[in-house]
């Protein structure tokens, strides 16, 4: 097989897309120096509708399919996506063949003056969010809160909260840390929800390349890979698979590395040497809520930290839920 010397890389139009896939290029460059890497934009279901609710659209799916079926009749070479926004299963003949590097995972109020906090909003404060997830979790710790859903891109997202529509929003740390945000200077406060009372999407914060499977772009992503985050995403995405669900129902799911050492490793080749070194264990916490009374369903284990024991993992404590969750449909 000749090998290519340009390879096109198709990613969404938004400005928070581009950024996440600027950086997967660069990386590519200066990994293949002789190669050329072109970015592609394109628009999804998602981005084509931004009134209509997520759920409504069919929930997860909508930001990738349009993409991933160009990537499978051929007309690019890789994409670059949120792995939160992935299916929980890869279509025929597509591979996931890297995932670069994962930001926090958590979610943050963003606040307009003169709130502070989650604690500080008053009764009847307006939130905007249209994650189920997310609004379960908040509702769990602030029932007297308004939840109204919130669409549109991040821009979009804050012009309505400035302009006073919203008390506050909610948004992933990670695209508050890739965006650059400037919330100060337009008088807002981020407030970081504590991770163990806001589990996150499954996936949240990790970036995911896709491309065709035994392609020469899997054999170039392989440099790109971090293999702690594939672990921890691979557990998540088993767990989510159980239920075939994703954004339809309050699903959360976090999985992480307990060795010290790997947490703190700056970057995948070192990471690499401290998972085999100290041989750390993976923990994983799963969440289902039940919109209907408001209780929610949680599980924690752990397992060794390899590929095989990261899907079972996943695969176990979503088990460990589902059969207890006889609200929903067998």
């Amino acid at each position: 097989m000749t090998a290519k010397q340009v390879y096109r890389i198709g990613t969404r139009k938004s400005r928070l897309a581009q950024i996440q896939t600027d950086g997967v290029i660069a990386r590519l460059k200066a990994a293949f120096p002789t190669k050329q890497f072109e970015k592609v934009l394109m628009e999804t279901r998602g981005d084509l509708d931004r009134t209509t609710d997520l759920v409504q659209m069919g929930g997860q799916g909508v930001f990738v399919k349009a993409i991933q079926e160009a990537l499978l009749a051929g007309e690019i070479d890789m994409a670059v996506h949120s792995a939160k926004d992935l299916p929980s299963v890869e279509p025929a003949g597509l591979v996931l063949g890297a995932f670069p590097e994962r930001q926090p995972v958590g979610d943050s109020l963003i606040l307009r003056s003169p709130f502070t906090s989650l604690a500080a909003l008053p009764t009847g404060a307006v939130v905007g969010t249209s994650s189920r997830r997310r609004r379960f979790q908040l509702a769990a710790v602030r029932p007297d809160l308004r939840l109204e859903p919130l669409r549109g891109n991040i821009d979009t997202r804050l012009e309505k909260l400035t302009s006073g529509q919203y008390d506050a929003i909610v948004m992933a740390q990670a695209g508050i840390r890739r965006y650059g945000l400037p919330i100060k200077e337009q008088g807002l406060t981020e407030f970081q929800l504590p991770v163990a009372e806001f589990l996150p999407a499954v996936g949240q914060g990790a970036i995911a390349v896709e491309c065709r499977a035994e392609s020469q772009e899997e054999e170039l992503l392989r440099v790109l890979d971090d293999p702690a985050v594939r672990l921890a995403v691979t557990c998540e995405r088993a767990f989510l698979a159980v239920f075939g669900l994703g954004c339809n129902v309050p699903l959360a799911g976090y999985a992480r590395l307990t060795s010290a050492a790997a947490d703190s490793a700056a970057d995948a080749k070192s990471r690499t040497a401290a998972v085999a070194a100290s041989e750390p264990q993976l923990l994983f916490t799963g969440q289902l809520g039940n919109e209907a009374d408001g209780t929610e369903l949680l599980a924690e284990a752990g397992s060794p930290a390899t590929m095989t024991a990261a899907a079972a993992l996943g695969i176990r404590v979503a088990e460990q839920i589902r059969a207890q969750a006889t609200f929903l449909p067998e």
